[in-house]
């Protein structure tokens, strides 16, 4: 019986064995809670009935009161005939009526209750009219009639009447709350023992559908798990069998990964061939393209076991194809070899579809066109060569007998001409690139020439334009009127400023024409030597030169770091020395992997609108009372930028101006591991040590 429920279970599907456990596990816990619902609502309706009860003793309780008080009223009025001792009367009489039907209401569903309540309000309606009458004749002057009655013990006999009544349905009441609190109890007994069982129930039902669980979904998952990252680690290729004989989901994902894992590693077998073959194709030899071409042909008849394997490549202008590469003999005699574009079908559907295209039987088409071509093969597989998605050609796989599609390697094929399609397109590009590095190499040459030609033209007549008018002005200086003079005087600055200008051109086009190494500069040194250079120009403007103590070293060319500072201090010379105290401040800080140096003056500053154009050539913003060419900032931006950093004006207002730039920090790596070296015993710091 076990065997065959078991043979039953593991034909059900996974959403049919997980309804069954739900329904095993729910349906007894449905009926549990149903139970236990009922049970819990008798209970609490028989704590309702108890707690009716006991409001309806209590208004029993509160009739006795309202009897006595009734009672003690009427006798203390009938003594001392004082109307405050008929308050409590009053009083009574109000609420009598209320309290009844309180009681009545609370005590319905007892049977007779309803009735014995209803005649207590009539005797207790006998009891009060007796004493109303008497009051009125008390109050109208005859107290003896009140005293007599008293004396006859009428009163007293409707008084104990009442209390028995009263008495009796306490009695009844305490009986019935008895028989409530018992059946209370037995119900609270039967909720407790029926949740217990209900908790133990769905315990131990809860355990079966685990285990069942377990069984039908853990287990086999865990198996696959387990065998997925054992998978990695086999380097043979052997046959997965899996301990799962369910006919469910998971048993059919079971097979499913078996024949998975065997092609998983037939294929990584083979991407580890693919890339082997890429690694040595991608490597350009001495032969070149074509021999590059060579080699992915042999090694691809090789890994797909064909006959011949041919690179077509498609030549836009002849409209046709062309062998580039074939393997084994055939590359000699169909090395360049020309065929017209409709004698290979296969490979021009290939080509024009970006997909594989397969020719099963090529002896079947008879086509004049393509019949020439059909001789060499039965069968063949076209895979295009795509480079950025557009095809320029196809790798050609053929057979001499027929090949049905099935038997292909189509994805195998289609892996290696993606190889082989990136190491073509990367072949073409460096030959590209090689020969365009040296066309514009070759190009750069030819307008460096031509500018210095053009530069040493333009610079001659400027020249002659200035000698000429400064021998005219010379020679015949006392002969001209004013206006000729005047304008002989403007042609010869008009040449001169030519002439300083095309220098200027110059000297900015010569910015990084240096192919020296950088070397390790101290802008101490060179502040130093633009100081003293420019120190009678600094004395005659009295402007005092304050330099930082610590400069750091830059990597750089000495002559540009000393052209940058030397046009930096000109600039702040000649626009701070109008001030009566004029002074320039040199400074250096470094962030992160940049030195910072900053020039500073004290002088008219340059306007926010202004600040970024002063590094283009030829701009002059105080024409008529500094000299320049407006060349000075050009340079020191294209020298700063030679080295990858960057300057500009710092946005604060006149008067002054600071000009920033950046220049790389000079590497130094006993300064990067200070702990390193300062706790290697064999190598301790020499005192002065000067690291560059």
């Amino acid at each position: 019986m076990n065997v065959k429920l078991g043979r039953w279970w593991d034909q059900l599907r996974v959403r049919q064995k997980v309804w069954t456990v739900v329904l095993v596990l729910c349906v007894p816990l449905i009926a549990a809670l149903v139970v236990h619902v009922t049970l819990i609502q008798q209970l609490l309706s028989v704590q309702q009935k108890h707690e009716e009860a006991f409001q309806a003793r209590g208004q029993i309780r509160i009739l006795h009161l309202l009897v006595v008080d009734i009672e003690d009223a009427f006798r203390g009025y009938l003594l001392t005939q004082h109307a405050e001792f008929l308050k409590p009367m009053v009083e009574a009489e109000s609420r009598l009526e209320s309290t009844v039907s309180a009681a009545v209401a609370l005590a319905g569903d007892v049977p007779g209750l309803s009735t014995d309540i209803q005649s207590v309000k009539v005797r207790l309606t006998e009891f009060l009219e007796p004493k109303r009458a008497l009051i009125k004749l008390v109050q109208a002057g005859r107290p003896d009639v009140g005293l007599k009655y008293v004396q006859l013990g009428k009163g007293l006999a409707l008084s104990d009447a009442a209390r028995r009544g009263l008495r009796m349905i306490e009695d009844q009441l305490d009986g019935r709350l008895k028989g409530l609190d018992e059946e209370e109890a037995k119900l609270a007994r039967q909720v407790f023992w029926g949740l217990l069982l209900a908790v133990v129930g769905g315990f131990a039902l809860g355990i079966f559908c685990a285990r069942l669980l377990t069984r039908s979904i853990t287990v086999p998952l865990a198996l696959l798990h387990t065998s997925v990252a054992e998978l990695g680690k086999e380097s043979e290729l052997q046959t997965i069998t899996l301990p799962i004989r369910s006919s469910d989901e998971i048993g059919d994902l079971a097979r499913a990964y078996e024949e998975m894992a065997h092609r998983i590693r037939r294929h990584i077998r083979e991407v580890e061939v693919i890339n082997a073959i890429g690694n040595e194709i991608n490597s350009i030899e001495p032969d070149g393209l074509d021999g590059l071409l060579w080699r992915i042909t042999n090694r691809a008849s090789e890994l797909l076991e064909v006959d011949v394997c041919l690179v077509l490549l498609r030549d836009e202008r002849m409209g046709s194809w062309v062998v580039e590469a074939a393997s084994g003999d055939w590359h000699k005699r169909l090395h360049k070899a020309v065929f017209l574009w409709e004698e290979f079908p296969v490979s021009v559907r290939a080509f024009e579809t970006r997909a594989s295209a397969v020719g099963e039987d090529l002896h079947v088409d008879r086509r004049l066109e393509v019949v020439r071509q059909n001789r060499l093969a039965g069968s063949m597989l076209s895979i295009p060569l795509l480079s950025q998605g557009e095809p320029f050609g196809v790798l050609a796989f053929l057979r001499d007998r027929m090949v049905p599609l099935a038997t292909w390697n189509v994805r195998l094929a289609e892996g290696f001409a993606e190889e082989a399609a990136i190491a073509i397109s990367n072949a073409r590009l460096y030959e590209a690139a090689q020969q365009k590095g040296k066309g514009l190499e070759s190009r750069l040459k030819q307008l460096e020439v031509l500018a210095e030609t053009l530069a040493h033209d333009m610079k001659a007549p400027g020249e002659r334009m200035e000698g000429l008018a400064s021998l005219l002005l010379s020679k015949y200086e006392e002969k001209l009127d004013t206006e000729v003079a005047r304008l002989l005087a403007l042609i010869q600055e008009n040449g001169q400023i030519l002439t300083e200008r095309i220098e200027m051109i110059l000297e900015v086009a010569r910015v990084g024409s240096r192919h020296e190494a950088v070397e390790a500069v101290d802008p101490a040194l060179v502040i130093s030597d633009v100081l003293k250079s420019r120190a009678g120009e600094l004395e005659a403007g009295r402007v005092r030169a304050h330099v930082a103590r610590e400069l750091p070293m830059v990597p750089c060319h000495q002559a540009y770091l000393r052209q940058i500072f030397d046009n930096l201090i000109s600039n702040a010379v000649k626009f701070s020395r109008s001030r009566p105290d004029p002074e320039i401040r040199i400074e250096a800080r470094v962030k992160e992997d940049r030195v910072h140096f900053s020039v500073s003056d004290n002088g008219c500053g340059i306007s926010p609108p202004h600040r970024d154009r002063v590094f283009e050539p030829f701009v002059r913003l105080h024409q008529a009372t500094a000299k320049g060419t407006g060349i000075g900032l050009t340079i020191v931006k294209r020298i700063v930028e030679l080295y990858g950093g960057e300057v500009w004006i710092e946005r604060q207002g006149p008067p002054g101006c600071t000009v920033t730039f950046t220049l790389p920090v000079l590497g130094d790596l006993a300064a990067a591991r200070p702990l390193a070296r300062a706790t290697d015993p064999a190598s301790p710091p020499n005192k002065g040590e000067r690291h560059g």
